[in-house]
């Protein structure tokens, strides 16, 4: 089998790790530059935005996403190290997914995980999770804060239609074209 990599970038290096039913999921950041600010109260705020059991739409699956800074800080301030994220799984519950240990879960990744892995945790989709995601918004979140400090850059998106389902034109037009994050949380 050959070596599937879960490494992005170059100069701001994103390393994610872990599995849905695992004990936790987090990431290895390279390349923040030392004395920047960085607290987990800088990244939680993405966490939260992202996390389940908010609405209908997501998974009932009940998870805080509390992230801690395991290394790379000191005294609220980047090393230039690399900085380790996690967020501990309270909400395991890898026997739920039983039936589906030998046939890949219809609509979900399993199939083309067990293509790049060449195997495939059976618990809820390991790496093809949307728990693989946390990693990613964490390690964002930092750049983001460092692209806003360093050249003023600030970052809003949202999803303005899925097919024909779209954003009422009155709530789009409440906050016109240039949206802030506050308005997309509030409209959106």
């Amino acid at each position: 089998a050959r070596a599937a990599m879960s490494t992005f970038g170059t100069v701001f290096r994103v390393t994610t790790f872990g599995e849905s039913h695992c004990k936790g999921v987090g990431a290895i950041v390279d390349g923040v530059p030392p004395g920047m600010e960085l607290t987990e109260e800088d990244i939680q705020p993405q966490l939260t935005r992202r996390r389940p059991g908010q609405s209908t739409l997501t998974t009932p699956r009940n998870e805080k996403d509390r992230v801690t800074i395991m290394s790379g800080t000191e005294h609220g301030r980047t090393l230039g190290t690399p900085i380790g994220l996690f967020v501990p799984n309270e909400d395991q519950r890898p026997g739920d997914y039983k039936e589906m240990s030998k046939v890949p879960r219809p609509g979900h990744a399993d199939y083309t995980y067990q293509l790049k892995y060449g195997t495939r945790a059976s618990s809820g989709g390991g790496r093809s999770s949307a728990r693989e995601t946390i990693g990613r918004v964490a390690a964002g979140a930092i750049g983001e804060k460092f692209l806003r400090e360093t050249f003023g850059t600030r970052i809003v998106t949202w999803v303005h239609s899925i097919g024909d389902v779209a954003i009422p034109d009155e709530v789009a037009a409440e906050a016109g074209p240039g949206w802030t994050r506050e308005d997309v949380d509030r409209l959106g």
